[in-house]
C-alpha cells in the first residue's frame, strides 16, 4: 500500500519548471543512443543550481521519464 502511495505522489513532487526546459533540451539533442542534456544550459535557462537540475532529472528518470539520456556538466 505504501509503495502505491509513493508511486502516485512522487511524480507530483518533481521540479516541473526545470523538467520542462530539460525536456526541450532532450528533444533538441542530436539523435544518439543517449541524448545529451547540458546541465549548465539548463541551469542558466531556469535559474536553478546545477545540483537541483541534476537531481530533478535523476528523480524524473526514476519514475520513467528521460529514458536513456546523458548529462553533461
Amino acid at each position: 500500500m505504501l509503495n502505491l502511495l509513493e508511486a502516485t505522489v512522487k511524480p507530483l513532487m518533481l521540479n516541473q519548471p526545470v523538467l520542462e526546459v530539460a525536456y526541450e533540451l532532450y528533444l533538441a539533442a542530436a539523435p544518439a543512443t543517449y541524448p545529451l542534456i547540458n546541465l549548465h544550459e539548463l541551469s542558466q535557462r531556469t535559474g536553478a543550481s546545477l545540483l537541483e537540475c541534476r537531481n530533478a532529472i535523476v528523480a524524473a528518470h526514476q519514475v520513467g521519464r528521460f529514458p536513456q539520456c546523458a548529462l553533461e556538466a
